[in-house]
């Protein structure tokens, strides 16, 4: 009997310290800047050179906890009070968003993109995935509002991660928002965290998952599980654009879906025939670009 209990203890104790190996492996992998984010490969396109040419201004702001974090501003060429906002994914950052700049400037917009915490010019050494850049969305949101006054008027568009944290921004009402974009958004880190793991290493979402959270908590100060666009869309009364591809193996597509009947507000789907995660544009790119356009055309005033 005591052997039995010490073999039954030797492996819990093995399944505990494993659990916990495990997810400081994945958190770090996930979440630490010099983690999976600086293995994405990204090259400047002819846009992102583009946009890179531009006389363009770096906006900042300071976090409580006194990071830095930084902002591209690009004015339209004609005067315009109507600013997008346009918010990269994980492993990007702001200088690799010129094709979805340059859509918005084309338009007569101006645009600024940020970039999100421990990404690009921003400080910070974990991830917030959207969550808790929130905060830094609302002043960002602040601070085109003090430059253009009153008749400042804003839309938002993410992609994927980007997406993300453009729906996560949606919980309360935001001055002179008058329509957002979501492109290849998940609906929860959680959730996407357990794909992830499932797709790429073959393991169980559980313990790790639950373990990561903890990490998350105690390293990156958030609890990743509250984390779910089924809480911050349900009160949402801004325009709501969900935009994903129908080969999305990053992000599934299934998450358009769950965004799409979350959101409260007016919305709209378009699920891309043939695109992959963030392929969209490619995809169908004069399509794309009318669509978005035209929808934030819609809701801009004339």
């Amino acid at each position: 009997m005591k052997k039995f209990t010490k073999i039954t203890l030797s492996i819990a104790a093995g399944a505990v310290i494993s659990d916990v190996i495990i997810s400081d492996l994945l958190f770090n992998y996930a979440f630490n800047r010099n983690g999976f984010s600086i293995r994405v490969k990204n090259t400047l396109s002819p846009n992102s050179r583009w946009f890179m040419d531009q006389k363009q201004t770096i906006w900042e702001q300071t976090l409580p906890n006194g990071l830095k974090i930084r902002a591209r501003f690009l004015p339209a060429d004609d005067k315009s009070f109507k600013t997008v906002i346009v918010v990269h994914g994980f492993g990007s950052s702001s200088k690799y968003m010129g094709s979805y700049v340059r859509m918005f400037h084309d338009a007569g917009y101006n645009v600024l993109t940020p970039d999100l915490r421990s990404f690009g010019l921003s400080q910070g050494q974990y991830s917030g995935y959207g969550f808790q850049d929130r905060p830094d969305m609302v002043n960002w949101i602040k601070l085109i509002n003090q430059k253009f006054g009153n008749k400042s008027e804003i839309g938002l568009y993410g992609i994927s991660m980007g997406a993300s944290t453009v729906m996560y921004a949606l919980e309360k009402p935001l001055p002179n928002v008058k329509f957002a974009i979501a492109d290849c958004g998940y609906s929860s880190i959680s959730g996407e965290l357990s794909y992830q793991l499932k797709d790429m290493f073959h393991l169980p979402s559980f313990p790790i998952i639950p373990t990561t959270s903890l990490l998350s908590k105690l390293l990156a100060d958030y609890n990743f599980y509250q984390a779910d666009t089924k809480k911050f869309l349900k009160n949402n009364l801004v325009p709501l654009y969900i935009i994903h591809g129908a080969e999305d193996k990053f992000v599934p597509t299934k998450n358009a879906y769950q965004n799409f009947n979350y959101n409260k507000g007016p919305k709209k789907l378009w699920i891309v025939k043939h695109a992959g995660h963030a392929g969209s544009l490619t995809q169908s790119r004069q399509t794309y670009i009318d669509n978005v356009t035209a929808f934030a055309k819609k809701y801009f005033s004339n």
